[in-house]
C-alpha cells in the first residue's frame, strides 16, 4: 500500500493561499497544525492537515478570532450560532494607534495581525475597512492622522516585501490613483506567491517600452480616476498582454462600456490569471 504524500509548506501555502510565516504562526503560538518532520526539521503536510487548514479559514472568515479557532475545530459549522467578530476589534486598535499618531505601535500591531491571518483576510478584513474608515473621520486632524497611518503601513509592506522568487508580475497604476494602491497590490502579490515590479504611476505609452526592457511575466494596472471613453479606445491596444485591470473605479469604466481586459476589484478575484496559480 502506497504511503500519503506528504507536501512541503511552501506548496500548501500555494494550495491554502496561507503563506508560510502564518502557517508557523498557527502552530507554534495555537498549536492548530501539527505537521510532519523530515530529518533536517521540515515541514511536512497531509492532506487531513491541508483539510484542517480550510477549516481554520473557514472560522477566521466568520469573525473567530485565530485564539478561539481550536475550541470550534471538529463542530458543525451549523451549530455555533453567534460568533464575536475580531475584525472589528483589530480595526478599532489600529485606528486609537493611527489617532495617538503612536507609530511603533501601529507598524507593531500591523505586523502581528500579518503573521496571524492570510494575506486576503488581513487585507479585506482589516486593512481596507480601516483605511476607509480614517478617510471619513469627522475631525480636524483628519488628514494628518491618515496620511501618517499611510506611511507607517507602506513602510511596513515595503519592509516584508521579501519574496525572491516566482513569477515576476509589473504593477502600476493608470490615471489619478493613490501610490498606497500599488503598495498594496504588491502586497496581495506575495501572498499568492508571486513577486512584483514597482513601475509606480505610467502613461498608457510607456507601457511598450516597459515591456521590452522587463523580463515580467505579466502586467496589473490599477486604475485610477480621470480616464475617459476615448482615452480607453485609444490606448488599450497599446497595452502589453497579459494585462490584468484592478480597483474599485474598474466597476465604473466596466459598465460604461469603455473595458475589454480582464478586471476585478482585487487582484487574487481576477479569473485566469495565471501567472500566480494559489
Amino acid at each position: 500500500m502506497a504511503s500519503e504524500a506528504l507536501l512541503p509548506i511552501r506548496e500548501v501555502a500555494r494550495i491554502t493561499g496561507v503563506n508560510p510565516v502564518t502557517l508557523r504562526a498557527w502552530q507554534r503560538r495555537y498549536g492548530l497544525i501539527k505537521p510532519q518532520r523530515t530529518e533536517k526539521g521540515h515541514r511536512l503536510y497531509s492532506k487531513a492537515d491541508i483539510d484542517l487548514i480550510r477549516e481554520i479559514l473557514y472560522w477566521l472568515e466568520q469573525g473567530v478570532s485565530i485564539g478561539k479557532v481550536k475550541g470550534l475545530l471538529g463542530q458543525d459549522e451549523h451549530s455555533v450560532t453567534e460568533v464575536d467578530s475580531s475584525w472589528e476589534q483589530a480595526r478599532r486598535d489600529l485606528l486609537d494607534s493611527a489617532k495617538a499618531l503612536t507609530h511603533d505601535k501601529l507598524e507593531k500591531q500591523l505586523r502581528e495581525l500579518a503573521k496571524l491571518y492570510p494575506t486576503q483576510l488581513f487585507l479585506r478584513r482589516i486593512v481596507e475597512p480601516w483605511l476607509a474608515e480614517m478617510a471619513t473621520l469627522p475631525r480636524p486632524d483628519r488628514e494628518l492622522i491618515q496620511h501618517s497611518a499611510q506611511a507607517v503601513l507602506t513602510h511596513f509592506i515595503h519592509q516584508v516585501l521579501t519574496i525572491q522568487s516566482g513569477p515576476r508580475i509589473a504593477v502600476g497604476s493608470i490615471g489619478d490613483a493613490r501610490a498606497l494602491s500599488t503598495t498594496l497590490v504588491r502586497y496581495e502579490l506575495q501572498g499568492m506567491a508571486c513577486r512584483s515590479i514597482d513601475l509606480g504611476q505610467v502613461k498608457s505609452e510607456q507601457l511598450p517600452l516597459a515591456r521590452s526592457r522587463l523580463d515580467a511575466d505579466a502586467y496589473v494596472l490599477v486604475l485610477g480616476s480621470g480616464l475617459t471613453g476615448l482615452w480607453f479606445m485609444q490606448h488599450q491596444p497599446e497595452w502589453p498582454e497579459p494585462l490584468f485591470l484592478v480597483g474599485q473605479l474598474g466597476n465604473v469604466y466596466r459598465a460604461q462600456g469603455w473595458l475589454n481586459k480582464p478586471f476585478a476589484q482585487h487582484v487574487s478575484d481576477l479569473e485566469d490569471f495565471p501567472p500566480c496559480d494559489i
